[in-house]
């Protein structure tokens, strides 16, 4: 099992209030129609997100198509992201250590981590690399097309900056955590640093709120 980098969530906070990721995304709004427990992450109405082709370690996935009546929680970033994607994953790997005391394993998320820097990110590398944090997280990028089709459904953000002499570059990107619903929709976004026994129950809630929708 592989072991996450531990940090303590205020070192995330410093970091995003510092603005070292980009928000860009679309601002949740207050909907009467949703129960008290959703309003501060759910969307008013879930938005069907058009299935695209990208790739993990193991080949070609179609996301999120491909979901096996799973939910989602998906972080993007790069390899290359100095400070907040590892945090950002660490956080996510607190999530699911809590979830796991709290859920059995068919309702556990899938945890996926988009790389929107594909040119750098191999799927063998991104592979690697989120196995770091969790043995179950599941890496995936794509061509910049099929990328830029999900984040722009998914209301995010991302940009590459300029090369350097040592053509190195940085991105910025969104910081939220998506969460999408076993019908491949946009359901809600988290904002960072994630409290894991907080966003434990609110997943919780989702779900119940998602099967009482859905009968």
């Amino acid at each position: 099992m592989a072991a996450a980098r531990k940090t303590g969530l205020a070192g995330v906070a410093l970091l995003l209030v510092g603005g070292i990721a980009v928000a860009g995304s679309l601002a949740l709004q207050p909907d009467a129609g949703l129960p008290d427990d959703l309003r501060d992450f759910a969307l008013a109405e879930p938005a069907q997100l058009q299935t695209v082709t990208l790739a993990d370690g193991k080949g070609a996935v179609a996301f999120p198509g491909d979901a096996d009546n799973r939910w989602t929680l998906l972080a993007m970033g790069f390899t290359h992201c100095p400070d907040i994607c590892p945090f950002m994953l660490t956080n996510l790997a607190e999530v699911e250590s809590q979830m796991k005391g709290h859920l059995s394993a068919a309702e556990l998320p899938r945890f996926v981590f988009l790389s929107v820097d594909p040119s750098r990110d191999t799927t063998t590398y991104l592979a690697e690399y989120v196995s770091h944090f969790s043995d179950d997280f599941l890496g995936i990028t794509g061509p910049p097309p099929a990328i830029d089709q999900l984040t722009k459904e998914l209301g995010a953000f991302y940009r590459l900056g300029p090369k350097d002499s040592d053509g190195d570059y940085t991105v910025d990107h969104s910081a939220e955590i998506f969460l999408i619903d076993p019908k491949g929709r946009l359901f809600g976004k988290f904002q960072p640093p994630l409290d894991p026994q907080e966003t434990t129950v609110r997943f919780k809630n989702a779900r119940r709120f998602y099967a009482q929708s859905n009968t």
